[in-house]
């Protein structure tokens, strides 16, 4: 294995946990660096920032100043869709869906160290998904989900065959709560994406916490 391989293997293994994604939310009146500061500290082990509406000069300055504080707290940083965001602000990662960059121009962009996450609703995108170099790859929408009305139902069994057909870290992604955290978990899944969730919570770091404690709870 190169040693570049090896290293994003080691950052990816990292993913353990809570993931979150923040942006600009109508339901709340925070920032999303507020967003993220409260996430980690109720134990996020990730931070993604998707933000398609703010202009772009914002979102570079949002994203160097999520990647500064992701990086003192030792939780990787990921941005949404955009590798060359990701390589110019110095994230850990980009996460993209399937009808997005390929795995390939991510990795031409990127630093050989940065991770690509790719989206999949079926067992074959996963598989795909995993022999095009993912390092991670998440699988859902597992439930309805209020953030992204135009996904595609997995389920759960879409994401328990994922995990186990997986040599990556999986993520369970789409319409995850509180109060069905401990089914996603039960399928041994290495962690678990939210949005609003945590975004849209009256406590953010409260429900970050409180969907930390139930994930651990509901591991097999």
């Amino acid at each position: 294995m190169e040693r570049s391989e090896s290293q994003r293997c080691s950052i990816a293994a990292r993913l353990h946990g809570i993931y979150v994604i923040v942006g600009p939310s109508p339901n709340s009146t925070k920032s999303a660096i507020d967003l993220a500061r409260a996430a980690i500290d109720g134990g996020a082990c990730a931070i993604q920032l998707r933000d398609k509406a703010s202009p772009r000069a914002d979102i570079i300055r949002t994203a160097e100043e999520l990647v500064r504080l992701c990086a003192q707290a030792r939780v990787l940083s990921i941005v949404n869709d955009d590798p060359h965001l990701a390589a110019r602000v110095g994230a850990n990662g980009v996460h993209v869906g399937q009808s997005d960059a390929s795995v390939d121009l991510c990795r031409s962009v990127l630093d050989a160290h940065q991770l690509v996450g790719r989206s999949n609703a079926t067992v074959d995108e996963v598989r795909e998904s995993i022999q095009l170099g993912a390092d991670y790859v998440a699988v859902g929408a597992v439930f309805e989900s209020k953030t992204k009305l135009d996904t595609r139902p997995a389920g759960i069994a879409t994401l328990d065959a994922a995990v186990r057909i997986s040599d990556v870290p999986v993520v369970a992604i789409g319409g995850i709560n509180v109060d069905n955290i401990g089914l996603v978990a039960s399928t041994g899944v290495e962690a678990a994406c939210v949005a609003s969730a945590v975004t849209d919570a009256a406590g953010p770091e409260r429900a970050t916490r409180e969907l930390l404690r139930k994930f651990i709870s509901g591991k097999p």
